[in-house]
């Protein structure tokens, strides 16, 4: 563990160091075409919100319009005031002054509710992609990964979507309507102040072009440090008691400290870039307004222009660069979505690169299961988990798969599962080809550390059968000894338990785990390691609760335990990922 977090350390420091710059035009154009392909998949995920998206920027354009409206108003009663009107004069321009702003008010709440509904609903599809192809990818793809990193893009990165599609998507869009639809108030009423807002809002464009280059190198660094920031995390908490015991938690400690702060910098750089966008914006925003001051200000002493249309287009510029300064504060987003989209395109390219499963199907009995050839070899393995395994077990048959650690059991009873497959070979259950996850719903599961989730015992015991009935469930808690210490509980099967199985020890893990697998009722059982690490008395309910789910079903058991091999019906010696003993009464030497 402390080898794989210096390793971990190792990376979040050199990525807080900097991102590589490209070093010739090939990598550079890779990097490019890249940055094309993420953005068109973020294109992609929001066209399932393009109704909400789109009232959020009909709302959004309304309000916009208004504000034609709203500066004429306001600049006919200063013209007023200033004139000399009294208040009763002033008080129906006022009123309806008051009401333009509060419509617009209105909209913009509209448009930004619009917005943010249509951004949970991207996050929900995209969350739930990602999960279905780590569903698919299996525990193999995932121990190749540090899963504070996967963690992190699956929460943190996702979140990085609202602000892409809340907030950036509608003011981009708002930017380029919005100026142009008040331009042409402008060049009706001065034709020269419309020319000062074109020329200014055509440097828009070219400015944050330069920002955001330097934007996007920031904004994919700061989320490679926080997905191996998050790895380096999780690694120290899951050996803190290894670190205390072995007295390494202070200098931990210390280098969680500057991991984090390589973040703070990470973050920092970020936000820099998004100040200087909008500092950008304000400068082109003050400049166009003193151009356009001066210029009314002329033609006003001329007598080209009156008082009141004067002040309609200086109430006008603000608003006129308003979208465009929201689009400068939100510009970031963009970019921070563009770098969360690599970790995103990871998981799902990698599922997408695996072969299609087949039709799930249920089994009616207790299936053959057959192996012909089947071998399986994990990236970077020193040699293949299964090596060519031929193997044969009958319906209703038990069979101990007995060998070493590493032998290749546990990779049998992985590839039946469909949580890997197989590089070649085949593998059939009641005759039928098994490609993948496809008889999963005829499975029942148990392995070594049985995954025992917050909540009751009985909601443990249904995760595999949602809608079993009570008497069901206790009559399976019955049958694998849960109830000898569950109603020792105050509350019985109705006990509240912690994540991971706290208050649970584990021999009682591991009946609930056997009565999980009783209650789903399916006609293939595979257990790994059921009796691993228990005491005699554990040993013995656990036992007797195996016992009670092998009639009328096939059940192949990983296991080094003596006792255990002795109640099989057979017993199949794995060794360097071959089979080289199946023999019917095997017995221990």
């Amino acid at each position: 563990m402390a080898a794989a977090g210096y390793r971990s350390l190792a990376m979040v420091e050199t990525v807080t160091s900097g991102v590589a710059e490209p070093d010739d035009a090939s990598s550079l154009s890779v990097q490019r075409a890249e940055q094309r392909r993420r953005q068109r998949w973020l294109a992609g995920r929001t066209r399932s919100a393009r109704l909400p998206l789109g009232a959020a920027v009909v709302a959004g354009f309304a309000t916009g319009l208004l504000a034609v409206a709203q500066a004429y108003l306001l600049a006919a009663l200063i013209a007023g005031a200033i004139g000399g009107a009294t208040f009763a004069e002033l008080l129906p321009t006022g009123g309806l002054a008051v009401l333009v702003f509060a419509v617009r008010a209105g909209l913009g709440a509209v448009s930004e509710m619009l917005a943010v509904s249509a951004a949970s609903r991207v996050k929900r599809a995209v969350r739930a992609d990602l999960v279905a192809a780590l569903g698919r990818l299996g525990p193999s793809w995932l121990k190749a990964r540090r899963s504070g990193a996967v963690t992190a893009t699956v929460m943190e990165q996702v979140e990085a979507m609202d602000g892409y599609v809340a907030r950036y998507l509608p003011v981009q869009a708002l930017a380029g309507a919005i100026p142009v639809a008040l331009l042409v108030p402008a060049f009706l009423v001065d034709a020269g102040a419309g020319w000062i807002l074109l020329a200014a809002g055509a440097l828009v464009p070219l400015a944050m072009a330069l920002v955001g280059m330097r934007t996007a190198v920031a904004a994919r660094r700061q989320m490679a440090v926080l997905q191996r920031m998050s790895g380096v995390f999780l690694d120290r908490l899951q050996g803190l008691t290894t670190l205390k015991l072995f007295g390494a938690a202070d200098r931990e400690l210390e280098r969680i400290r500057e991991v984090a702060d390589g973040y703070r910098a990470s973050t920092m750089a970020v936000l820099r870039m998004a100040f200087l966008s909008s500092t950008v914006l304000e400068l082109l925003a003050v400049g166009s307004l003193a151009l356009v001051a001066g210029r009314v200000a002329s033609a006003v002493i001329g007598g080209g222009l009156s008082l009141e249309w004067a002040l309609f287009l200086l109430v006008l510029v603000p608003e006129a660069f308003q979208p465009l300064r929201r689009l400068g504060q939100h510009y970031h987003d963009r970019s921070a979505a563009i770098a969360a989209a690599e970790g995103m395109l990871e998981i799902l390219d990698a599922a997408a690169r695996l072969p299609a499963d087949g039709e799930e199907f249920r089994l009616d009995g207790a299936p053959a299961i057959e192996f012909d050839g089947v071998s399986l070899e994990y990236p970077g393995g020193r040699r293949p988990a299964l090596d060519g395994v031929d193997l044969r077990v009958a319906p209703g048959e038990t069979v101990a798969l007995v060998g070493e650690s590493g032998a290749g059991k546990s990779s049998i009873l992985a590839v039946l599962l469909g949580s890997e497959r197989p590089t070649a070979g085949t593998v059939r259950g009641a005759g039928r080809p098994v490609d993948g996850p496809v008889l999963r719903a005829s499975i029942a599961w148990a392995g070594q550390a049985p995954r025992i989730v917050a909540g009751t015992l009985a909601d443990n015991l249904r995760l595999g059968r949602p809608d079993a009935s009570d008497d069901a469930v206790r009559a399976a808690a019955e049958a694998c000894r849960v109830t000898d210490f569950a109603d020792r509980l105050p509350h019985g099967l109705a006990t509240v338990v912690g994540e991971g199985g706290r208050g649970l020890s584990g021999g009682e893990a591991r009946r609930v785990a056997l009565a999980r697998a009783l209650l789903r009722d399916a006609p293939l059982v595979l257990l790994d390691e059921p009796t691993a690490n228990l005491d005699r008395d554990s040993e013995a309910a656990v036992l007797d609760a195996i016992d009670r789910i092998r009639p009328g079903r096939t059940v192949l058991i990983a296991t080094h335990s003596d006792e255990v091999i002795r109640r099989a019906d057979r017993i199949v010696r794995i060794d360097g990922g071959r089979v080289v003993e199946a023999a019917e009464d095997t017995v221990l030497a």
